[in-house]
């Protein structure tokens, strides 16, 4: 088995490295052949419970696997396999930081993302263990041994971020703004009434003759022509104006999601920097303090966990 250093490389896998260039399928195969298993879909190690095999194997010891729920099935579950792998990642100093908000919701990109970076981390360290048996490690875990029948009901979840939302509701707005087509009712056809009387009153009916009955019109064929019909020309008008708000509406959510990837970057480079400067010894809680800070503006308070940073006594912050 080769020696993993206690150093932290992980940083050098930055947002453009070519590791997140790694296709879906590569990431599945390598999961699959490493672990034994059967995944399909990326969506499926939203539990966490694969990083946490994955982390045990390259850091023996360190990810508590009787704890691992591999039949997880809600959020709350889910978050307490991540914990697992957080507490191992900061036992070996990886600076990695893990948005558990993002990857329990089972979105594609983001679980997509995270496995990428882990698959160039498992390359990077070039780990081999000769006699390792994930079936057998794995099965000390709850529903271990049926692990791949467990994780193969996992669908991902539908719950949006607030991007996702709004552009989900302005679809929908657009959608339900578009009357149905109107359809329009045939006319009634006219029966021919046979003719049972001849001009010559003394003649007699014919003997074939049937009795007549009289025409009695519909409730529905008398509301159905007294009904206004819109014109073509209104109707057209209707349909351009839903098509402008429909297109106004798609270049604002576009304009919110270029406007959120700018500024995803920019902090993402900043807590680049400041996860050099703390490996330095320089004290920068405050500052994580600040990137970390959750939407609600809640007070951080020494040891308290808020928007994924836990910062300890003396102000230094640790990825949560």
């Amino acid at each position: 088995m080769a020696t993993v250093g206690s150093k932290s490389e992980d940083a050098a896998i930055g947002m453009m490295d070519g590791a997140y260039f790694t296709s879906r399928a590569a990431v599945l195969s390598w999961v699959n052949s490493l672990l034994s298993l059967n995944l399909k879909k990326i969506e499926q190690t939203c539990t966490g419970a694969v990083a946490c095999q994955v982390i045990e194997y390259m850091y023996p010891g360190t990810v508590n696997l009787k704890r691992v729920n591999w039949e997880a099935r809600n959020d709350y579950e889910y978050v307490s396999n991540w914990k697992l792998v957080q507490n191992s990642f900061n036992t070996n100093k990886i600076s990695r930081h893990i948005d558990v908000d993002k990857l329990v919701r089972g979105k594609y990109q983001d679980n997509l993302e995270f496995m990428q970076w882990m698959k160039a981390f498992f390359d990077q360290k070039n780990v081999v263990r000769e006699s390792y048996d994930p079936v057998a490690v794995r099965s000390r875990g709850k529903g271990g041994s049926n692990a791949a029948e467990s994780l193969g009901k996992i669908k991902g979840t539908t719950k949006l971020l607030p991007n996702d939302r709004d552009k989900a509701k302005a679809e929908a707005l657009a959608a339900s703004s578009v009357d149905p087509p109107v359809k329009k009712s045939a006319p009634p056809k006219k029966k021919k009434l046979p003719l049972t009387e001849k001009t010559n009153s003394s003649s007699e009916p014919p003997s074939n003759s049937t009795p007549t009955k009289p025409l009695v019109r519909s409730q529905s064929s008398r509301s159905s022509r007294s009904a206004p019909k819109p014109s073509p020309r209104k109707l057209d008008k209707k349909l351009k104006n839903l098509s402008q708000e429909n297109y106004a509406l798609k270049a604002a959510v576009e304009g919110l999601e270029r406007e959120r990837d700018f500024y995803f970057d920019k902090l993402r480079r900043v807590e680049v920097i400041m996860e050099r400067l703390k490996g330095e010894g320089v004290e920068v809680g405050e500052v994580f303090e600040v990137l970390y800070q959750t939407s609600e503006g809640e007070e951080v308070e020494g040891g308290e966990e808020v928007g994924g940073v836990e910062l300890k006594e003396g102000g230094e912050a640790v990825t949560a």
